[in-house]
This record gives structure tokens, sequence and C-alpha cells, in this order.
């Protein structure tokens, strides 16, 4: 297939706009098989679908109205739960295996909070996987972001609630430094 005629870049575009962190998701998803995952601040939910269909189910919050409203009306699939919903404030009566926050934590003027109610809303051993753009890219500031980490900072700020804490490439199979310049981040922080 020729990547440059009208219509494959009319389909890269398109995919870009509903996600355009569909590598992050696909590299997710094996890890995702037969799990209760929350997934936090799922945008056009583009992503979920992703591995929605091999988790066990699927609870998906969303602060914004429109884009739960959007989901619900695109992607009616049955074991996923979408909610208008904020990690700040979420509970949950059964604990989740997992929880994925793809580019989302940057944004939550609270992340404090958002990363406690993370921790307490994981089972034991439940793991959360998080993508986070490090500020140790030399890449301009997003003035849409309430913060920044660089890779060593994002360890620090998710070690205050998880003992075990390792940084990622994209697919979730390189291990990275501590001063790594890798950007976007995966954090994979496990609950003990």
């Amino acid at each position: 297939m020729d990547n440059n005629n009208a219509s494959a870049v009319v389909w890269r575009r398109l995919a870009y706009m509903l996600t355009p962190q569909l590598d992050i998701y696909k590299h997710l998803a094996d890890r995702l098989v037969a799990k209760w995952v929350l997934e936090v601040g799922f945008g056009t939910g583009a992503g979920v679908l992703q591995y929605a269909s091999r988790a066990a189910g699927v609870t998906a919050i969303e602060i914004d109205e429109a884009a739960v409203k959007f989901a619900k009306t695109a992607f009616p699939v049955l074991h996923v739960n979408w909610l208008n919903k904020d990690i700040t404030t979420f509970a949950s009566d059964e604990p989740f295996d997992a929880v994925v926050m793809v580019e989302v934590l940057e944004h939550i003027p609270y992340y404090d909070l958002a990363l406690q109610h993370v921790y307490e809303l994981l089972a034991p051993g439940g793991v959360f996987y998080l993508s986070h753009r490090n500020a140790n890219a030399d890449l301009r500031k997003n003035d849409l972001h309430e913060r920044e980490w660089t890779s060593q900072e994002l360890i620090t700020e998710l070690r205050e609630y998880f003992m075990s804490v390792k940084l990622y490439d994209y697919t979730l199979t390189r291990e990275q430094p501590t001063d790594t310049r890798m950007t976007p981040l995966i954090a994979v922080a496990r609950k003990q």
C-alpha cells in the first residue's frame, strides 16, 4: 500500500486524531488480558478499544462530559462502562487489577490526590500503567500541562505511593534509566 496516497493520509490522520497514543495502547493490550481495568482520562475512548475485548472488564472514566457521550455513542462495547467521573473523587466497591492513565496526569491540578486514589483503587499486586511526557526531552513546554516532570522526578512522585516503579519505552520492552531523554515515558508501578 502506498502510504502517501490521499486515502492513506486521511486514515493516518483520523487514527492520530482519535488516539495519538495508539502504539502505547497496542503494547499495553498484552498486559491487560483477563484483568479488571480502570482507564483514567480516556479522551475519545479509541485507546480503550485496543484492549477492551481482551480485558475481563473496563471502567473508563473521563472528566469531560462530551467525551463520555461520544464514547458511549461511537463505541457501545458491552464490557466497557463509560463514566463521567473525576479520578480525584472516584470510588469503587471492587478493586482493579490494573489502572491505565495515558497522557493524563500532567493535566490534573491535584495530581497527588489522583495518585493516592489510583493506589487505593488497585488490588494488592495491581499495576498502574502511566504514560507521561519527559521534561528531559528537548521539547517545548506544553502550555496545557499543569506540570512536566523529568524521568527522575516522575519516579520520585510515584514512589510516594508505590515501592516498585520502573520506566519503559512505549513498547514496554526496554527499561529506561532514570536520566533518560526518551518521551513519552511509560511508568509501571506495582502495588505491594
